[in-house]
Formats: C-alpha cells, sequence, structure tokens
C-alpha cells in the first residue's frame, strides 16, 4: 500500500508577507493502519516536519492561503488496510508545544 497526504487551507489575509513566526513547530504525521476489530494498530508511520514553512508561506498580499502534499510511505498490507494522518501544530509562544488534531482515516487505497 501507498500513502499520501494532501492539506489544503484558507488562512487569513493578514498584514505581514510571510510571517516565521507564527508557530514554533507545524508538522503531518502519515500512517498506514491496519483495520481491525477496536484500535486499528499503526504498521509504519512517518513526520513531515515542512509543513510549517508552507503553513507561514503568502502570497504578495499577505494571503495565507495554501496546499501541502507529503511524500509517499509505503508499506506490504493486507485487506483492511488504510491511511491515516494527524496533525500537530505548535502555535508560537503559547507556552503549549504541540497540539494534536486527528482526522478520519481514510479507506480509499
Amino acid at each position: 500500500m501507498y500513502a499520501y497526504a494532501e492539506v489544503n487551507w484558507d488562512g487569513p489575509a493578514f498584514r505581514e508577507v510571510d510571517d516565521p513566526t507564527i508557530f514554533d513547530g507545524a508538522k503531518l504525521r502519515l500512517q498506514i493502519k491496519q483495520s481491525r476489530e477496536g484500535t486499528d494498530p499503526v504498521v509504519v508511520e512517518r513526520d513531515f516536519p515542512g509543513l510549517e514553512e508552507w503553513l507561514e508561506d503568502s502570497t504578495s498580499n499577505a494571503n495565507y492561503d495554501g496546499r501541502y502534499r507529503t511524500g509517499t510511505i509505503s508499506h506490504r498490507a493486507g485487506p483492511g488496510a488504510m491511511a491515516d494522518s494527524v496533525l500537530f501544530l505548535d502555535w508560537h509562544g503559547d507556552g503549549r508545544g504541540y497540539q494534536r488534531h486527528d482526522y478520519t482515516a481514510s479507506p480509499t487505497v
């Protein structure tokens, strides 16, 4: 099975162009899971920390809309395999570190 994630966002128009101080960190964790009754175990995962750079990048009009696609991960998987992702955001200066944002797994392979 091969998996990748595409992230799209509609950010605000802001006062600064390309503000590198919005986040202290942002990454997407891409996972391949084996679907089972109960909790689906992760069989392979990889973090893609390049997301922060894309989130802090804007157009020349300071519009922070954007799109990011991870690299591909793979694993020899049987029936019931699925891709999943977790977004981790560490907002600049809030002192809370990375906060986890889960999404529903995709059964499309």
